[in-house]
């Protein structure tokens, strides 16, 4: 059986093109249902990580609320602390100082924190905790007004 020939990918500004979404939809409001299973997942010790992009706004995934809430708070402690006149900061630093502070933390057993703080990120956005800023190249992210 012969595969099918590859599809080359669209040229940058081609109408078939991927286009980036806007700012705003990462932080458009989640469904009842995302709240609603959220609320039965912290009965159990977990949090239902929201994701703003996703049917009802949720990602179909959990994560332990005390990985969570250290994770959540060293988000918004960052920003606060090292925000810039925006009150913004790269996201890239605060995954790095979460790296580091955390890497040995009893609630990380394997030391990888990258993806724990990216996932909480777009948690926080989908909260409207904390937003991105439209137009800043590599990614930069500062609380919600």
């Amino acid at each position: 059986m012969k595969r099918p020939a590859a599809k080359a990918s669209p040229k940058p500004g081609s109408p078939t093109a991927k286009k980036p979404k806007p700012a705003g939809a990462y932080s458009r409001l989640v469904s009842a249902k995302a709240w609603a299973a959220d609320k039965l997942a912290r009965k159990s010790g977990r949090v239902h990580i929201f994701n703003a992009t996703r049917p009802h706004g949720m990602d179909g995934w959990t994560m332990d609320l005390k990985q969570y809430e250290l994770i959540r708070g060293h988000i918004l402690k960052t920003i606060d602390q090292k925000g810039d006149a925006e009150g913004a900061v790269p996201l890239q630093l605060v995954v790095d100082s979460a790296q580091k502070r955390y890497q040995k933390h009893k609630l990380f057993p394997k030391g990888r924190l990258t993806n724990y703080v990216r996932y909480t990120k777009v948690d926080l956005e989908a909260r409207q905790e904390v937003e991105r800023v439209p137009g800043s190249g590599s990614q930069r992210i500062r609380r919600c007004k």
